[in-house]
């Protein structure tokens, strides 16, 4: 008896790979504004979503903290949607503002394997190319306030009287131009009071003033530091003195802790330091999440 045979059954299936392309232009203004951000301080650009996932770039104007790299500005992607096992190419391109034409400084591909982890390049671009050639005039201007050579007016603060140049303080902050120069400013008065100000807050008002950078408070603790920077926060914000401002606020957006984040966050809101008070938010929000 012959027997049937059963055709052979087949299956079949396909895996097919998709990608999605996306551009991301991060625009940094008032590029100046930077110089003197610590090292390992960085600016995060807004989150956008490509291959369905949230990124953002982070960027570090004096570069991200390796000692090696010193001189370098640092640049990465990092993956703000809770994911594993994502993989990404991404190309970090520098956009000439005079031209409008891009150039690709950084190519690379990463399988981001945790959610929040971070890939990119600590020596992405040399600090001193993407500056304006280095003045000395800032040096010239502090050794003219530590010497007092041509001082014309004095700031009387808790008793001690400090010398200063009315058009150099009149430059920078609209405060001080509006009592030497203003309508209402006496032309005779060269000792002005300095109220609900400690004599060394002041003095580092000045030092930004003159020298374009903070003093130094590295040799203080964490704390102190932190304490330090928010009173001149508060002098930035008195005086108008924008640039300090700014780099102030950073700094604390970036030392934003469970014991001091109330503090910050009242001081932020006081000052309309949108930056600053959006750290704090979101850093209580993260501990939440957290359950810290």
């Amino acid at each position: 008896m012959a027997s049937s045979r059963r055709p052979t059954r087949r299956t079949m299936s396909r895996s097919k790979q998709e990608t999605e392309d996306c551009t991301h232009v991060f625009e940094i203004s008032q590029y100046s504004l930077l110089e003197g951000f610590k090292t390992g301080l960085s600016i995060q650009s807004a989150d956008f979503t490509v291959g369905g996932h949230d990124w953002c770039i982070l960027f570090y104007p004096s570069g991200s903290g390796s000692e090696e790299k010193e001189g370098y500005v640092s640049i990465f992607l990092k993956l703000m949607s809770e994911a594993t096992d994502v993989s990404a190419s991404f190309d970090f391109r520098l956009l000439d503002p005079t031209t409008g034409v891009s150039s690709s400084v950084h190519y690379g591909g990463h399988v981001f394997c945790t959610a929040h982890s971070v890939w990119g390049f600590r020596q992405f671009k040399k600090m001193s190319e993407l500056k304006h050639p280095s003045s000395t005039l800032s040096l010239h201007l502090g050794n003219l306030l530590e010497s007092g050579e041509g001082a014309d007016v004095k700031f009387k603060v808790k008793g001690e009287v400090i010398s200063a140049h009315k058009v150099v303080v009149a430059a920078q902050s609209p405060v001080f131009k509006a009592q030497l120069y203003g309508p209402m400013s006496n032309k005779k008065k060269t000792i002005i009071a300095i109220e609900d100000m400690e004599p060394s807050v002041f003095k580092s008002l000045l030092h930004f003033i003159y020298k374009d950078s903070l003093p130094s408070v590295e040799d203080l603790d964490d704390g102190d530091e932190i304490e330090v920077v928010k009173h001149l926060l508060e002098a930035a914000d008195r005086y108008g003195v924008e640039r300090m401002k700014v780099i102030c606020e950073s700094i604390l957006g970036k030392r934003v802790d469970i014991e001091g984040v109330a503090d910050t966050l009242v001081l932020a809101d006081q000052l309309h330091c949108s930056q600053l008070k959006d750290a704090c938010i979101q850093f209580i929000n993260s501990s939440n999440r957290t359950g810290c």
